[in-house]
């Protein structure tokens, strides 16, 4: 499928990583990932959310359209159709009822325009005659997070432009953690190594630990050395008040 893609477009999207990790934190998604975004498809919006179903609230709204930038937080909107019809309209639900989080899906996967026009989602909640591409993001559980790239009119999106979301969705997901831990003050540690901080929070020796993930203690020791370089302590209890707190905005891809 990468035929899809040119030289130029590869080239467009190492240089998009580079800029959307160097870009200042803000606690969300750095601009620069919106900004790119709409430079490498065309498009009239790219919307990074994430939302509380359960609870009615849409943490973050962030989105750029045509130059404007505008970001909404922890916005309380119970009486928002939304809630009631986001899990039966097949783009948004399509996580829940497959288990597939990772494909990148259209609203074209699921219907013709007209067929689009006509569903209660459309009627209640958006614009009619939208063509609009879902990147769906790892989220704590009972949260949902995405990427929406919108078209209001004309053509739809591409298998390229498909391509190229599909591609960058680690990408996305990694970029919005880093930017989490630089706004937190959190260092960037490795999963294996937040595996062995969480055990050692708990109180368990190293033994303990090395049985529990199947690793030498040898191996348990030399982690917590690098847990203690990268934290710039030098006890568990304090390399565990630094980072345990904050395991949702840490935990890698």
């Amino acid at each position: 499928m990468t035929e899809l893609l040119s030289d130029k477009d590869l080239r467009s999207l190492v240089s998009f990583v580079e800029e959307g990790r160097h870009d200042e934190p803000n606690g969300v998604m750095p601009w620069a990932v919106l900004d790119g975004l709409s430079t490498l498809i065309p498009c009239d919006s790219v919307t990074f959310t994430e939302f509380d179903p359960s609870r009615k609230v849409f943490l973050t709204n962030q989105w750029v359209e045509v130059g404007e930038r505008v970001l909404d937080q922890n916005v309380s909107d119970a009486d928002n159709p939304y809630w009631a019809l986001w899990r039966e309209f097949p783009p948004c639900g399509y996580g829940e009822r497959t288990g597939d989080m990772r494909s990148v899906v259209m609203y074209s996967d699921f219907y013709t325009g007209p067929q689009l026009a006509a569903t209660p989602y459309m009627i209640e909640v958006a614009p009619p005659q939208v063509h609009r591409v879902v990147v769906r993001l790892p989220a704590t559980p009972g949260r949902k997070r995405c990427v929406l790239v919108d078209r209001l009119d004309g053509a739809d999106f591409t298998e390229r432009d498909r391509m190229v979301l599909q591609l960058l969705r680690p990408h996305l997901y990694e970029i919005y953690l880093d930017a989490q831990r630089k706004w937190s003050g959190v260092p960037r540690l490795s999963r294996r190594e937040l595996d062995v901080l969480n055990l050692a929070a708990q109180g368990r020796s190293n033994a303990s630990i090395a049985r529990e993930l199947f690793i030498s203690v040898a191996t348990v020791r030399k982690h917590m050395e690098h847990i203690f370089d990268r934290t710039g302590v030098r006890s568990r209890t304090e390399a565990a008040a630094l980072v345990v707190p904050h395991l949702s905005v840490v935990d890698p891809y």
